[in-house]
């Protein structure tokens, strides 16, 4: 395996959203990977002032149990293969229904659905008509309902 080969795979790896390529040649192996998606930022810290206690208050607390705002899902894809999307297709702002088909993986010549598992309104696309993907690679953002 030479080095111009190594370079037009990287180049590869680089042009396509593609986050693994293997090549296997002459007893030769190379496996060369890259995140598809950037890593999460952590929160920014919050500062916190406590207000200071008169000795002679007591202290109540009061327990108010409020709902968190339920975080976007994400569907991915569930096998490896080239995407399409389905007809017609979904994309931004799109209500998607639990089971319902929001595109197909072609993979070995076989079209295989992809359904939705959960319900909700398509908030970020992540992956082009025809645009190869991975087991587990994100596909489309949902927000719940």
């Amino acid at each position: 395996m030479t080095l111009e080969t190594i370079e037009q795979i990287v180049a590869l790896l680089k042009e396509y959203p593609v986050s693994e390529i293997a090549l296997e040649q002459e007893g030769q192996r190379l496996l060369v990977r890259r995140p598809l998606l950037p890593p999460a930022a952590p929160p920014p810290a919050l500062a916190v002032e406590a207000a200071p206690v008169a000795p002679s208050e007591p202290l109540v607390e009061e327990t108010v149990p409020a709902e968190a705002p339920a975080e976007p899902a994400l569907l991915t894809a569930t096998m490896v293969g080239l995407f399409h999307h389905a007809t017609p297709p979904v994309s931004y702002g799109t209500q998607v229904a639990l089971g319902q088909a929001v595109g197909s993986i072609e993979s070995i010549k076989v079209m295989n659905d992809v359904p939705a598992t959960e319900a909700g309104r398509v908030v970020d696309v992540f992956v082009e008509e025809g645009a190869p993907v991975e087991y587990g690679q994100a596909l489309f953002r949902l927000a719940p309902e």
